[in-house]
């Protein structure tokens, strides 16, 4: 899985690229940590492929929408609808993240659909573990740099030319060139 620091890095840089109030790329940045907290079964012994196994259920469409309908009502200012997308789009971040990582079995990203785990073709960032072992075995830094390089820096690109583009729609719009 990607570390959690670039977890929560995509949804910042959307909602800066999308100019959203700080309140809702803060509960985007959260949301996009939270499916993580299924490592809490490793504590109480649940198999890793079991529906609350690390990657399963947490993990899914269907959760990061019930994330972001929770969240919203907390945060719930502005329009409700591009709220909650953003939310549902800040959670669903970890799981088609987590799919970019080789060394592990994929997700369940359409659960309750199929129990199917699910991942890219294309494997680029290695698994980080444990960020706490990340820092002492030295392959943090390599960690976050492939993160940045395959995940953060696409998403910085994509909001560069997001409003470049609607910069030159609005210049267009009112007669500018």
């Amino acid at each position: 899985m990607p570390t959690i620091l670039t977890h929560a890095a995509l949804p910042l840089v959307a909602a800066w690229g999308l100019r959203l109030p700080r309140r809702l790329a803060l509960a985007g940045a959260l949301l996009a940590v939270a499916p993580d907290v299924d490592v809490i079964g490793r504590a109480f012994d649940v198999p890793h492929f079991d529906l609350l196994g690390h990657r399963g259920v947490s993990h899914s469409l269907l959760a990061a929408l019930i994330l972001a309908l929770l969240a919203w009502p907390l945060i719930g200012r502005g329009r409700p609808f591009r709220s909650v997308l953003f939310l549902f789009a800040a959670a669903a971040s970890h799981g088609l993240a987590d799919m970019a990582t080789h060394g592990s079995k994929g997700i369940m990203l359409w659960w309750p659909l199929s129990q199917a785990r699910y991942e890219w073709r294309l494997q680029p960032i290695e698994a980080s573990g444990i960020l706490a072992r990340s820092v002492t075995d030295g392959s943090l830094p390599g960690l976050l740099l492939a993160e940045f390089l395959w995940l953060v820096l696409p998403a910085l690109l994509l909001v560069a030319l997001y409003r470049l583009g609607r910069r030159s729609y609005i210049d267009l719009a009112r007669g500018q060139s």
